[in-house]
């Protein structure tokens, strides 16, 4: 492949924004990825940032798959408590709505985990 600016010259890499072919005159290396030296080197800089946000984000994933079925099942018990020793007892709204963010909460954990699991094989 050659330069895109310089077709007889031979290039070195292509830009990680537009991806055309770079020579060593029109490449501006940035540590992780090439760049068209004063046109693209702040998209490229922006794409590095973002690209290492979401690695960080990948990384905290595992942690963040309990948050959720936490969250859902302490309602239930909150409902299904309230419910349970109201005057209505088991047949009152605040029961079966606890009942059902606990299945919820349930649900979305074994979702999560299942969802998990897949992206780490892959």
């Amino acid at each position: 492949m050659n330069c895109f600016n310089h077709p007889e010259v031979s290039s070195i890499g292509i830009c990680k924004s537009c991806s055309k072919g770079l020579c060593p005159n029109c490449a501006a290396d940035l540590d992780h990825g090439l760049a068209c030296k004063n046109k693209h080197e702040s998209q490229v800089e922006s794409l590095n940032m973002i690209l290492d946000k979401s690695a960080k984000a990948y990384s905290a994933a595992p942690k963040n798959i309990f948050i959720a079925p936490i969250f859902y099942l302490f309602m239930g018990l909150v409902f299904a408590g309230f419910g349970y020793f109201s005057r209505e007892g088991v047949t009152g709204l605040p029961f079966v709505m606890g009942v059902g963010f606990i299945i919820f909460a349930v649900v979305i954990f074994i979702r999560n985990r299942d969802i998990f699991k897949a992206t780490k094989d892959a």
